[in-house]
C-alpha cells in the first residue's frame, strides 16, 4: 500500500536493476485486501496466503544466491523462521530487513520466551539490515552482532536544480499519512495559535490519505484554521519536487513505528528545512538548529514557536535548507544500495 515502506522497497529494487550482474526475483507478500480492511486473528485467507508464499519461495530459492526478507513485526513472528530454515537447508545466505524502526518496542511487549524466540531468529540470520542507528545499537546490545545500519533511502529527483517562487507568506507543507500519530492535528492547533497572534503570515498545505478515524475532526479543523488547505494525495515519486515549492516541511510525528521518514529525505533533496519532533530516530536526520528544528511531541505551543522562529529569520531558514541539502548524499538510493550489496555480495564491489 501507499507509504514509506513500499516506496523504499521500490527504490531498492529499481536501483538493484541497474546492476547487470544482479537479478531480483521478487515475491510480493502484501495481502490483496489490505486497503479495504485489516484482518485480525487467523483466517482462511491468511493461511492460504502463507502457503502461497512458501510454495513460491521454495520454487525460487533453488536458483538464488541470497535471500532478503523485508518484514514487519508480525511477519517476523509468523513465517520468517520457516523461510530461514529453508534457506539453511539450501545453503543460502539469509538477511532480514525490518520494515520501520520499532522492532525494539515490539520486543519489549513480549513475554521472555517469545522475545527469546524472536532474538534467536535475528541472531541466526546472516545479517539484519536496520534503518536507524538507534535500533542497531539496541539489537547489538541484545546480542545481535550481525546488525548493520542501512539508512532510509530515496532517489534523487529528476531535475538539475530546485527553485522556489517568492511569497510574502511562509509556506509550510505537511506530506504524510494524515493520522493523529503523524501530528496532523498538532500542526493545525499550532497554526490556530499563530493565527491569533496575527504577527506573521503563514500558509500550510496538507497532502496525504486521510485515515477514517481522524477524517471528520481533521476536515473540521482545516475548515476553521485560516490559510490552510487539504490538497489530496500527492502522486508517488514526486515528493522532492512538491516540497521544493515550499519553505518548510513540518512533520510533528509521534508515530510509534517511525524510522527514517522518506519525506524528510525528500526534503533534503529539495534543500528545504524541516520542523519535526524529538522522537525515536528523528535526531539522526535533523540536528536541532542546523538543518531544522525539533520540538517535543504533541506540543502545539512549542511547534508554533518553532514556526514563528523560522518565519521571522529568513537567513536561518536558508542556512538550514542548505545544510539539509548537503546531507542528502548519505540517503541517496545509489549510495545506500551499494552499501547493501557490499554487505550481501562483497565480491561484486
Amino acid at each position: 500500500p501507499i507509504g514509506g515502506a513500499s516506496v523504499t522497497i521500490k527504490e531498492i529494487v529499481e536501483e538493484l536493476a541497474k546492476y547487470p550482474s544482479i537479478h531480483v526475483d521478487l515475491i510480493d507478500t502484501s495481502p490483496p485486501i489490505y486497503h479495504s480492511k485489516r484482518m485480525p486473528g487467523i483466517s482462511f485467507e491468511k493461511i492460504w496466503r502463507m502457503l502461497s508464499i512458501l510454495q513460491n519461495y521454495m520454487w525460487k530459492i533453488r536458483n538464488c544466491d541470497s535471500v532478503i526478507v523485508l518484514a514487519n513485526n508480525l511477519f517476523v513472528t509468523t513465517i520468517v523462521f520457516i523461510l530461514l530454515m529453508l534457506a539453511r537447508l539450501c545453503h543460502k545466505p539469509f538477511y532480514i530487513k525490518p520494515v520501520g524502526g520499532d522492532f525494539d518496542l515490539y520486543l519489549a511487549t513480549k513475554m521472555k520466551p517469545h522475545r527469546d524466540y524472536l532474538l534467536r531468529i535475528m541472531r541466526t540470520a546472516d545479517g539484519i539490515l536496520l534503518q536507524t542507528q538507534h535500533l542497531k545499537k539496541i539489537l547489538t546490545e541484545l546480542g545481535c552482532v550481525n546488525s548493520h545500519y542501512l539508512p532510509g533511502v530515496r532517489s534523487l529527483p529528476q531535475v538539475t536544480k530546485l527553485t522556489k517562487q517568492q511569497s510574502k507568506f511562509l509556506r509550510l507543507i505537511f506530506l504524510a499519512h494524515i493520522t493523529r500519530e503523524k501530528g496532523a492535528l498538532t500542526l493545525l492547533k499550532a497554526l490556530q495559535i499563530l493565527s491569533k497572534k496575527n504577527d506573521i503570515g503563514v500558509r500550510c498545505d496538507f497532502y496525504g490519505p486521510i485515515y477514517k478515524e481522524i477524517q471528520k475532526e481533521f476536515l473540521h479543523e482545516v475548515e476553521v484554521t485560516p490559510n490552510v488547505r487539504y490538497c489530496g494525495v500527492a502522486e508517488a515519486g514526486t515528493g522532492s519536487i512538491l516540497i521544493s515549492n515550499y519553505d518548510v516541511l513540518v512533520l510533528p510525528t509521534y508515530f510509534i513505528c517511525e524510522g527514517h521518514p522518506g519525506v524528510i529525505i525528500e526534503a533534503m533533496h529539495a534543500g528545504v528545512p524541516v520542523i519535526s519532533t524529538n522522537h525515536r530516530a528523528m535526531p539522526e536526520l535533523i540536528t536541532n538548529g542546523k538543518n531544522g528544528i525539533l520540538v517535543p511531541v504533541r506540543d502545539s505551543h512549542a511547534l508554533s514557536m518553532a514556526i514563528r522562529e523560522i518565519a521571522q529569520n529568513s537567513i536561518l531558514r536558508k542556512r538550514m535548507g542548505r545544510e539539509n541539502y548537503n546531507r542528502r548524499h548519505a540517503f541517496n538510493s545509489n549510495v545506500v544500495v551499494k552499501q547493501m550489496i557490499d554487505i550481501i555480495f562483497p565480491q561484486l564491489i
